[in-house]
C-alpha cells in the first residue's frame, strides 16, 4: 500500500464517491476485469455501474440493468423470473433493503439463468454505498472453491487498492484499539508533516501528537493538549466531524465513521476554498448586519416618517415615526403591503375621512414628485412628500406640521389685525392733516391777531398767557407733522429703486445749512454706497440723525459730526458671507447713558425736558421704522459729556451697489 497522511476534518461533509473516480468508463472497465458478477449502488439504491459478468449471472437484459435503476426493481425482477411469491417477495425485498440501511450485509442463494449455483452477496460501504456480488458455486471439492474464492478475494483486494488510491479524499482505517491498518496516498499527503510516522499499527493518538508537537495546527499553544485529547476520544468514538486549520493556512475536515466491527473509518478533505467562502460570507453578513444596525437607528431616529416603495406601490420598509404618526401596528403595516392598504387602514383608524382617502387616492403618482397635505380627523396635519428613486419606485416622507399650520393661521390672522391697525393708521393720519389742522390754524391765526392788536395792553400776565398759547399752538403743529411722517413711512411709501446716498446726502445738508451756520458746524462725510430703498425716507432718516445731532450739542464746544460707511461680512448659514452696509453717523455732542438706549427708539419718548431741548419725540422712533422698512437695523452708543454713535445697517445688494465702500471684516 502507498505511503498517505492523516488529517482531521469539521462538518459531516463527505464527496460524492462518484466525483472521486476519475471516471465512470474507468471504473466499468475495472469491473469487467473480474471474474465475478459485480454491481455498486448509490446511496439512495439507484444502478450506479455494473459489469457484463452481473447482468448474465443474475438474467438482466442492458436496458433492465440499467445506469439509474433502482435495486428494488431488479430484486423483484430476479424473483419473478425465480416463480417466487409475489405477496412475500415484495415484503422480504422490503425488509432487505431497511437492513442494507442500517449497515447489514447479506448473502443469499440464486440460480443463474443457465441453472447453475450461485452466491448474490451485498454490502454497504462507509459512504453509504452498496456492493452486489454473483459468483457461482462449484462443485469440483473445497481446494477448488477455496482457490476460485482467493482468486475472487484477490480481485476484490486489488479493486479495492485501486478504488482508494482515485479517491479525492484521504482515507484511513483504523482497528478497534485505534492503530493504523490501511490508508491511501491522499491522506499521506494531508498528513505530509508526520510522513515518517504512517505506517501500519501506529496509533491515532501518536499521529495526531505529533501532528500539534510539530506545529501542524493554526492554534495558540495553550489550546493544543485539550484539542489533541479531544481529537483522540472522537476519532475513537467513531461518529465525530471536525474542521480546523493547519498552520499552513488550509482548511480540513475529518469524518470518522466506526464499523460494525469496532473499526475506524477516517476520510480527510481540503475544503479551504469553502472555508474561505464561508468566512468571506460571514464577514459579509456582520458587515450588512453592522449597516443595517446603523441605517435602521438612523432610521427610526428620523424626526420625520418615512417609507420606502417599489415600483408596484408595494411597501418595502417604514421607519418608527411612520408608524406612530398613524398609530399603525407593525403586524398590519408590514412590507409587501400596497400604499393604498394603508391609505384604506388609516381611514379604518379613524385617521382620515372617506373623502380624504378619496382624494389621497386621486392624487397617487407613483414615480413622480408630489407634496400633499393630510389633514386628519383629530386636528393634526401631516406633510406627505414623494420623490422617486433611480432604479423604481419611490421615497414618501411624513412630516407633522400641525404647529406650523396653526402658526401660519396665527400669523394670518395677525397680518389681518396689522392690516386693519394700517387702516386706522391712515385714518388717523388723515384726521391729524385735516381735522385737527383746520382748529389748530384758527388757533394760531387768532392768537396773532390777538398778540399784534391788543399784545400792548395788556397786562403783563396777558401777555404771557398770549406767548404760551402760541407756543403750545406751535408744538401741536410739530406733533402732528411728525405723527404724519411717522405714518406715512408705511402707508405712503415709495416702491424701491437704487438711492444713492451721498445724493440724499447732499440734499439734506442743503436744507439744514442755515442751523448748520447758526451752530457752526463741522459735518464730514466718507463716499456712502447705492442702497436699494425709498429716497424721500432716507432722506427723512439722514434728516432726523443729523437734526438731533445738532440740537444736542456742549455749551461752547464746535459740534462735529462724521459720517462714513463700510461694508463688514461676517459668516452665515451654509458657509455663505453675508455682506451688511455699516453707516456710521459720530457727534461730539452732550451723549446720553446706554441704559436709556432703547427707550430712545420709542415714540413719544425723551430724556430731556421740553424747555431744555425742543422735540416731540417722535423722529428716533421714525428713524427705526424707516430702517425697519428697509430690512435693516440701527443701533446707537452713548457717551455721556462726549457724543453719541449711530449706526445704521442695511443689507448690501451687489447689483445695487454703485460705489462699494472699504471693507471691514468682522
Amino acid at each position: 500500500m502507498a505511503s498517505s497522511s492523516f488529517a482531521p476534518s469539521d462538518e459531516g461533509f463527505q464527496s460524492d464517491p462518484l466525483e472521486d473516480l476519475r471516471s465512470r468508463h474507468e471504473l466499468a472497465a475495472l469491473l469487467q476485469g473480474t471474474d465475478v458478477g459485480l454491481a455498486l449502488f448509490d446511496d439512495t439504491f439507484k444502478l450506479v455501474v455494473c459489469n457484463s459478468l452481473y447482468r448474465a449471472k443474475m438474467g438482466f437484459r442492458d436496458d433492465e440493468a440499467r445506469v439509474g435503476a433502482s435495486l428494488a426493481d431488479l430484486m423483484m425482477l430476479s424473483s419473478r423470473r425465480e416463480a417466487s411469491s409475489g405477496i412475500g417477495m415484495k415484503r422480504n425485498i422490503e425488509n432487505v433493503l431497511d437492513r442494507l440501511r442500517s449497515g447489514h450485509a447479506f448473502v443469499v442463494q440464486h440460480s443463474t439463468p443457465a441453472g447453475h449455483p450461485a452466491e448474490i452477496s451485498r454490502r454497504v460501504t462507509s459512504s453509504g454505498m452498496v456492493v452486489e456480488t454473483v459468483r457461482e458455486v462449484p462443485d469440483s471439492g473445497a481446494l477448488g472453491s477455496a482457490t476460485n474464492f482467493a482468486l475472487v478475494a484477490d480481485a476484490a483486494r486489488t479493486m479495492m487498492v485501486q478504488a482508494l488510491e482515485v479517491m479525492g479524499d484521504g482515507f484511513a482505517l483504523y482497528d478497534s484499539q485505534d492503530r493504523l491498518i490501511v490508508f491511501n496516498s491522499r491522506y499521506a499527503e494531508y498528513n505530509a508533516i508526520i510522513a515518517d510516522l504512517l505506517h501500519p499499527g501506529v496509533t491515532y493518538e501518536v499521529l495526531v501528537s505529533a501532528i500539534a508537537n510539530r506545529g501542524g495546527f493554526a492554534m495558540p499553544a495553550d489550546e493544543l493538549d485539550a484539542f489533541v485529547a479531544n481529537r483522540v476520544s472522537q476519532h475513537s468514538s467513531g461518529t465525530s466531524v471536525v474542521e480546523f486549520q493547519r498552520s499552513d493556512g488550509r482548511w480540513y475536515r475529518v469524518d470518522d465513521r466506526k464499523t460494525d466491527d469496532g473499526c475506524v473509518v477516517t476520510l480527510i478533505s481540503d475544503f479551504t476554498h469553502i472555508k474561505l467562502r464561508e468566512i468571506e460570507h460571514k464577514n459579509l453578513s456582520r458587515q450588512l448586519q453592522a449597516h443595517n444596525t446603523h441605517f435602521n437607528a438612523a432610521l427610526n431616529n428620523m424626526a420625520q416618517g418615512l417609507c420606502l416603495f417599489d415600483r408596484e406601490d408595494r411597501l418595502l420598509v417604514a421607519n418608527e415615526r411612520f408608524m406612530s404618526l398613524y398609530g399603525f401596528s407593525p403586524e398590519v403595516v408590514k412590507p409587501g403591503v400596497f400604499r393604498k392598504d394603508i391609505i384604506r387602514h388609516s381611514v379604518d383608524l379613524g385617521n382620515l375621512s372617506q373623502e380624504e382617502f378619496i382624494a389621497i387616492m386621486a392624487g397617487l403618482r407613483p414615480g413622480m414628485r408630489t407634496t400633499t397635505k393630510q389633514r386628519m380627523k383629530h386636528g393634526r396635519v401631516v406633510a406627505v412628500m414623494t420623490e422617486p428613486m433611480a432604479g423604481g419606485g419611490y421615497v414618501a416622507t411624513y412630516t407633522d406640521i400641525t404647529e406650523g399650520e396653526v402658526r401660519a393661521a396665527e400669523l394670518r390672522e395677525h397680518a389681518i389685525k396689522l392690516e386693519r391697525s394700517n387702516r386706522d393708521l391712515e385714518e388717523f393720519a388723515y384726521v391729524a392733516s385735516h381735522d385737527l389742522q383746520e382748529p389748530l390754524r384758527k388757533i394760531e391765526a387768532f392768537g396773532d391777531r390777538l398778540a399784534k392788536r391788543y399784545g400792548a395792553t395788556l397786562p403783563e400776565d396777558g401777555q404771557m398767557f398770549i406767548e404760551r398759547m402760541q407756543n403750545a399752538a406751535n408744538r401741536m403743529r410739530r406733533l402732528i407733522n411728525d405723527l404724519l411722517g411717522y405714518s406715512r413711512v408705511m402707508s405712503k411709501a415709495k416702491p424701491q429703486k437704487s438711492v444713492d446716498l451721498n445724493v440724499v446726502l447732499a440734499e439734506v445738508l442743503g436744507d439744514l445749512q442755515v442751523r448748520i451756520e447758526e451752530a457752526g458746524a463741522d459735518i464730514r462725510s466718507t463716499p456712502l454706497p447705492s442702497v436699494p430703498g425709498d429716497p424721500v425716507q432716507f432722506g427723512q432718516l439722514f434728516q432726523n440723525l443729523l437734526s438731533n445731532a445738532l440740537k444736542f450739542v456742549r455749551p461752547g464746544v464746535k459740534p462735529v459730526i462724521e459720517i462714513s460707511a463700510a461694508l463688514e461680512e461676517t459668516a452665515g448659514p451654509r458657509t455663505q458671507p453675508i455682506r451688511t452696509h455699516k453707516i456710521t453717523i459720530v457727534d461730539n455732542g452732550i451723549g446720553f447713558d446706554n441704559r436709556y438706549k432703547d427707550q430712545i427708539f420709542k415714540i413719544f419718548q425723551r430724556l430731556h425736558g421740553r424747555l431744555d431741548y425742543e422735540g416731540t419725540g417722535v423722529g428716533l422712533a421714525t428713524v427705526r421704522k424707516i430702517i425697519e422698512r428697509h430690512k435693516g437695523d440701527i443701533d446707537c452708543d452713548g457717551r455721556p459729556g462726549e457724543g453719541a454713535t449711530f449706526i445704521v445697517s442695511l443689507p448690501f445688494e451687489g447689483a445695487d451697489a454703485a460705489a462699494e465702500p472699504a471693507r471691514t471684516d468682522t
